[in-house]
């Protein structure tokens, strides 16, 4: 490459020291669209509610794309590069920018800071989540055009990108949780804007109440989180702080200034704790004082990691948590594409990876990640089988994508699952698209069995669906999503966990059946839905393609599904010989100090091999299989036995499938009903009988009664009350002649 092209890269159009107090306008300007969109947007016409809405997220787009440059800046041969608030003098941060806009809130010594950071991680993320967003935002112009809600809408969506933006810029554990429950809000709003249908309402519902339950253990774990911070400081002896390349003094001044949960901070904790520091504090160091007084700070550590397992399971859709993402497909499907491709959903990957010093504290934790992860991507997949609805199958492959995912980051390949987190927002943002595309040209029609033939009626929808499947299948191998799986499944296979050596192969071989089911139930849907003849059941006779509005996001996420393959390939030099993934390299100063933890407490021992050409074809060869399996399937076979009978244990698999193996009914059965019957005990009997009747209604019952009794006693009758003062002396004389007599 020429020189003085080089030279234009790595020289930001605005220098970093510059740009930095600038970072919040990236979440005010769609913050500020919502407001816009909501209070006014009724008045203001669709035109210039589209406007407002698009150059939001546009001009938050730019800003994004000047922050990600100045990450790289290089101007004058000398990286960009700040000082460590918890770091010696000495100790900076390269390849990121930051700006600190003061203190948020402060209770005693607690304080938090709205403090945002942007670096290759949440670069990468910031140009995901306004740059797929704004083609989402563009297409949505075309496919709702006609509901009479669009100002709500794009309201709604604003705020989606605005609280996105929140989460991934924060530096400090507390303002990702502003976002955290900012993106949870947004959703409960889209999933179910189209409230006046009883099952959409109910489907946003279902994924508030369910992420909730994550939620509360993520505010668990940071509880948890600051505890342990502030034992560890009670404990630590200036080895501890040496080990993490600063002191006392420098620790505890960034904390007095940034607060307890900076991420910053935490990296310099976890690099103080693994064992060999000979330091006071270590994993097996037991906490001498306070409420985890007992414990010890690798079983603290353990405990936080799994709760915030618990949060991410709510978030991204693992197990026992992802019931709610399917049921999500009750909004619009642009909705789906924002929500389940390209943001949300990939809030718990990012968290782990943003931690991910912490994380390799615990094989026990990321043990349970990789497990978690396994076990939702092969259950989704099963699901995703049987089902006919082409949004509901995009939807459970969401969710067995997320479980890839989790598998990487839970056996220490960060940079693999972080790669597959954007090219998963590109081709599965394509493939949601498409898919309100196909509804679009097909009269709202979702059943894939009914449609059929769309590659001659829909070329453009059908071209770019076909590229975004051969991504996320891998059957065509120069792909990005092929190289990003295959990353993942790599270092699951080469990377192993102390103690939990057994791990990496488990997780590996049903990370090769995940491979071919993905194969199999993506071409199927391709199948079905642009092969073969036009269904006789079809709504509409002839199929129409969509608007360019709604085409060219399409086309921009197909070339991006493509083209991001080249992150994956091994161009870059490590240092100490070899090649390393562009990607790989390019994230290793964010996660240099979790490979150092891993190294230090021999907690994961981490490949850094590069697959070989062996690999490939091997995994190759898996996706073959489910693809051809597909083909085979509903080519040929099915084909021929038309009007015959379906053998009975045939059925009853598909049935099986096809009510997602009961879980929602099991849950349903163990959780929800005992729930209600205990909520119905304390209204009828505690609340209805005890407390309304007996204590509130029995006290004004008995108050009233002998209100009354006392009122047949005040007549005011002046002869009634001599002749009861006589009857009274009366009574008193024959007593007083009783007691003498006797």
């Amino acid at each position: 490459m020429d020189g003085s092209l080089v030279e234009f890269f790595r020289t930001a159009p605005i220098p970093p020291d510059v740009f930095s107090p600038s970072l919040g306008l990236i979440i005010l300007l769609p913050l500020l669209g919502a407001f816009v969109c909501g209070v006014f947007g009724k008045w203001l016409g669709r035109a210039n509610v589209h406007l407002v809405a698009c150059s939001a997220i546009a001009g938050a787009f730019v800003l994004s794309v000047l922050a990600f440059w100045a990450t790289s800046d290089a101007a004058g041969g000398r990286v960009v590069s700040m000082a460590n608030p918890f770091g010696i003098e000495r100790d900076t941060i390269r390849y990121a920018i930051a700006h600190d806009y003061g203190t948020w809130f402060a209770a005693g010594d607690f304080r938090v800071n709205f403090g945002l950071l942007v670096d290759h991680l949440s670069g990468i993320l910031l140009l995901i989540i306004t740059g797929v967003g704004f083609l989402i935002h563009l297409y949505s112009t075309s496919y709702m055009e006609h509901d009479d809600g669009y100002w709500r809408f794009f309201a709604y969506l604003n705020l989606f990108v605005a609280a996105m933006l929140t989460l991934v810029m924060a530096d400090n554990l507390v303002l990702l949780f502003v976002g955290w429950e900012g993106v949870g809000m947004a959703s409960y709003l889209l999933i179910g804007f189209w409230y006046t249908d009883s099952a959409k309402a109910w489907a946003g519902r279902k994924a508030f109440v369910t992420n909730r339950i994550g939620d509360f253990a993520f505010l668990i774990a940071t509880f948890l989180l600051i505890l342990t911070v502030s034992a560890f400081n009670r404990q630590a002896d200036p080895r501890d702080y040496n080990a993490a390349s600063t002191s006392r003094a420098r620790y505890e001044q960034g904390i007095a200034q940034k607060g307890p949960v900076t991420f910053k901070g935490l990296e310099k904790l976890a690099l103080a704790l693994p064992e060999g520091t000979g330091g006071a504090v270590s994993l097996a160091t037991p906490i001498e004082s306070g409420p985890l007084s007992g414990y010890t700070f690798g079983g603290v550590m353990t405990s936080i990691m799994l709760l915030f397992l618990l949060g991410a399971a709510g978030k991204s859709a693992q197990l026992p948590l992802y019931v709610w993402l399917p049921d999500a497909m009750a909004g619009p499907t642009p909705v789906s594409a924002l929500i389940h491709a390209a943001t949300m959903v990939t809030a718990g990957v990012y968290l782990f990876c943003r931690m991910s010093a912490l994380l390799v504290l615990s094989p026990t934790a990321m043990a349970t990640i990789a497990i978690v992860g396994a076990l939702t991507s092969l259950l989704a997949a099963l699901i995703a089988f049987a089902q006919d609805d082409i949004k509901k199958v995009l939807a459970y492959s969401t969710v067995s994508q997320l479980g890839i995912m989790f598998m990487g980051v839970g056996m220490g390949v960060f940079w693999a699952a972080a790669m597959h987190l954007m090219t998963h927002a590109f081709f599965k943002a394509c493939l949601f698209l498409g898919a309100g595309s196909v509804m679009h040209g097909n009269g709202d029609e979702t059943d894939i069995k009914k449609l059929g033939g769309l590659w001659k009626e829909m070329k453009w929808t059908h071209a770019t669906f076909l590229i975004s499947t051969l991504a996320i299948t891998g059957i065509f191998p120069i792909m990005s999503g092929f190289f990003s799986k295959d990353a993942i499944f790599h270092g699951v296979h080469h990377n192993h966990l102390h103690g939990l050596e057994w791990v990496s192969g488990f997780v590996y071989v049903l990370g090769l059946l995940i491979t071919a089911s993905t194969a199999f139930y993506m071409s199927r849907v391709y199948l079905l839905t642009f092969t073969g003849k036009r269904s006789p059941e079809a709504k509409l006779a002839h199929a129409h393609e969509s608007a360019w509005h709604m085409t060219l996001p399409l086309v921009i996420l197909a070339f991006l599904a493509f083209i991001t393959f080249v992150y994956a390939l091994p161009l870059m030099p490590r240092t100490g010989g070899g090649t390393q993934p562009v990607f790989e390299n390019f994230l290793s100063p964010v996660l240099r100090p979790a490979e150092t933890v891993a190294r230090v407490a021999q907690t994961v021992k981490l490949d850094t091999s590069v697959p070989g050409v062996g690999d490939y074809a091997f995994a190759w060869m898996w996706a073959l299989l489910g693809g051809g399996a597909a083909a085979f399937a509903y080519l040929k076979f099915f084909p021929s036995r038309v009007g015959q009978p379906v053998p009975a244990f045939a059925r009853a698999v598909r049935r099986t499938a096809l009510n997602k193996f009961y879980v929602d009914e099991l849950y349903e059965f163990i959780l929800i009903r005992p729930v209600k019957f205990v909520a119905f005990i304390l209204f009828r009997v505690v609340d209805a009988l005890v407390i309304d009747t007996v204590l509130v209604r029995g006290t004004a019952y008995v108050t009233e009664k002998v209100g009354l009794g006392l009122r047949r006693l005040q007549t005011g009758d002046a002869q009634a009350y001599a002749a009861i003062m006589a009857l009274a002396i009366l009574g008193g004389a024959v007593y007083a002649l009783v007691q003498v007599l006797s």
